[in-house]
């Protein structure tokens, strides 16, 4: 696509979900345009580019995150999309799209723009979240932990998967979890309970942390008791919310938590746009599922900007 040409469809945000989109739309012969204000891979090039992935289809042995994204990448490449790194500032709904360097007008918007790690909102979890100082969203760097006091909080696959990561470099692993039980895989909560190198502290929340210039304890509460422990680092797994700036103002319909509903199409509340990954209402949240609706949503972004004869849909009136 020449700088001069309008896409067919412009895909924001650069992580799986959208890669796929671009790609596939591409295979269709539509002009693609991706956006992506930061690094192209989403969370595989960002919080955990050495994590290996385990569940991807063509790598029985798994794949490390920051592989995969090369992968894509070269796929980017071979399909002639057009990437350009610009922040998109708003999506029109008559799909015009401002970024901080110019507007876009395409026939169709593809939303793919992701989430971010929650935060906990309790004291000094910001001041103390800057490079270095010892509060972290994801395990992304294992080697910051060898030798160090670690405190996981959270009970979901994030926080399961950093403990098991930090089994073989950290010097003492506590995991708090406001439950009793885990949302995990059960298999690798077993992994982590038979390990014996996991301190538990269930039914607890943390509730600050302390530090001058790094972190040195975490504060928790726990049915009424209020404990400090002390600690090198804290990395927090407590869930995701999205990343919902450039279409907060839209109108598209979401669920109570903020994420896009959208139809088996992909198709959200508004003609012409469209949302994949994990910024859609869809609860799986794996690589596959975020590719797999980008496959999907290929096949009747096609449908919807070339109209073939075989296509029978009218964009639906609910969501």
């Amino acid at each position: 696509m020449s700088e001069e040409e309008e896409p067919d469809v412009t895909v924001v945000g650069g992580g799986p979900a959208g890669l796929n989109t671009a790609i596939m739309c591409a295979t269709r012969r539509l002009k693609v345009l991706l956006l992506e204000r930061s690094k192209i891979g989403g969370f595989p090039a960002t919080l955990y580019p050495n994590k290996m992935i385990p569940n991807y289809p063509g790598f029985p042995e798994g794949i490390v995150g920051i592989e995969l994204v090369r992968k894509w990448l070269q796929h980017i490449r071979f399909s002639g999309v057009t990437v350009k790194q610009q922040t998109v500032l708003s999506v029109a709904k008559d799909l015009t799209i401002t970024t901080n360097k110019k507007e876009y007008r395409s026939n169709a918007v593809v939303i793919a723009t992701g989430t971010r790690p929650k935060q906990l909102g309790i004291p000094n979890e910001s001041r103390l979240s800057r490079t270095g100082k010892g509060v972290y969203y994801f395990s992304s760097h294992p080697e910051e932990f060898v030798g160090k006091k670690v405190l996981v909080v959270g009970g979901g696959d994030t926080a399961i998967d950093a403990a098991l990561e930090l089994l073989s470099l950290a010097d003492a692993i506590t995991l708090v979890h406001r439950r009793e039980s885990f949302r995990a895989f059960d298999e690798n909560v077993r992994r982590v309970r038979k390990s014996g190198m996991v301190d538990f502290i269930l039914n607890a929340e943390v509730v600050a942390i302390k530090g001058r210039s790094r972190v040195e304890k975490a504060v928790i509460r726990q049915e009424g008791r209020r404990l400090e422990k002390r600690v090198d680092a804290v990395i927090i797994a407590v869930g995701l919310v999205p990343n919902d700036e450039v279409f907060r103002n839209l109108g598209l319909k979401r669920d109570k938590r903020g994420f896009i509903l959208t139809d088996s199409s992909q198709r959200t509340s508004l003609e012409g746009i469209f949302a994949v990954g994990d910024i859609t209402h869809v609860g799986l949240r794996l690589i596959t599922v975020a590719a797999a609706q980008g496959a999907i949503a290929s096949h009747f972004i096609h449908s919807y900007v070339r109209r073939p004869y075989w296509a029978r849909e009218t964009w639906p009136t609910e969501i």
